[in-house]
């Protein structure tokens, strides 16, 4: 078992409760954009990769038994297919459970890939390791290095806190060392924080910022292409925005992050009047913001 801090725990039980987010990235399959769900562009359920490769032997021993034997069931309601969690090789295998509810004929399209990975537990190359791998993978579920995946970043520590609470005894334990005003609010908050942070895997609830806002319009003038595209595009947009250091963070669809973790330079034209009317007519924008969409829409045409 891995030590827990109860008093840290516990508190951010609370906050997931409360509404903070323990996964954001990429959207998901749970995602609304515009109030349209992200599973609809792509009927069908999303592959899921969970990356195990940041978390430690104790971590991982805690936390596989409880995905695939709790958990799996309900990201399938989710709409999400799991593969065996990710380890230092990239490989991608569904599970027997997977394999059971796919529907038929789901593997021999290309689907929307959501890879959820430990935040800040990944080292720096392995975002590259995820392109080099799905590029390689010359199957139909991929089609030939798919361009509709991307990640999302997780919180390890709390979701293995999760999965250790699940054991009757490691919960009996905890609920003792808090303090004992608190204990019937633990077993109310406990089913709660669970589903609340199997809707954040899946892209359910997110923390609101730029890059929302900038997908949010970015999809409104644009409305046939899918999120995880339309994802792609706004963070290229803004990781030209960013150090040269930090551009091999990027992640998002194959070619885009091909381009931008390579570094290449890419020619940036000025936002058009013809474009600042379409897009004013949408929302009003500042400048800046302007551009930035731009440059969003220009890349989602590219190819």
């Amino acid at each position: 078992m891995v030590p827990l801090n109860v008093a840290a725990t516990w508190t951010r039980m609370l906050s997931v409760t409360a509404g903070a987010c323990a996964a954001a990235g990429a959207p998901g399959p749970g995602t609304r954009v515009r109030g349209r769900p992200a599973l609809e562009w792509l009927p069908g359920p999303w592959l899921g990769l969970i990356d195990f490769d940041g978390l430690s032997r104790a971590e991982r021993e805690v936390l596989e038994p409880w995905l695939f034997g709790h958990a799996e069931p309900l990201l399938l309601v989710r709409h999400v297919l799991l593969a065996r969690p990710l380890a230092e090789d990239i490989f991608i295998e569904l599970t027997p459970q997977a394999l059971e509810a796919m529907p038929h004929g789901w593997r021999e399209g290309p689907r929307p890939i959501l890879i959820l990975a430990p935040a800040g537990r990944t080292r720096p190359a392995r975002r590259a390791e995820y392109l080099d791998a799905l590029s390689r993978l010359c199957i139909p579920l991929l089609a030939k290095g798919s361009e509709l995946w991307a990640v999302r970043e997780f919180d390890a520590g709390f979701l293995v806190a999760l999965a250790q609470l699940a054991d009757p005894r490691e919960r009996a334990a905890f609920r003792t060392a808090i303090d004992p005003s608190q204990t019937r609010l633990f077993d109310q908050q406990l089913a709660v924080a669970e589903a609340a942070v199997l809707d954040d895997l899946v892209g359910r609830r997110d923390e609101e910022g730029v890059l929302a806002l900038d997908v949010d319009a970015l999809s409104s003038l644009h409305p046939l292409a899918h999120p995880l595209a339309v994802y792609s595009a706004v963070e290229r947009a803004h990781n030209r925005r960013r150090e040269h250091g930090e551009r091999t963070q990027f992640s998002g669809r194959t070619t885009e992050a091909r381009l931008s973790a390579r570094g290449f330079p890419e020619p940036v034209r000025p936002c058009t009047p013809e474009f600042a009317g379409r897009a004013s007519s949408v929302a009003p924008l500042l400048p800046s913001d302007l551009q930035r969409i731009f440059e969003a829409s220009e890349l989602l045409g590219s190819p």
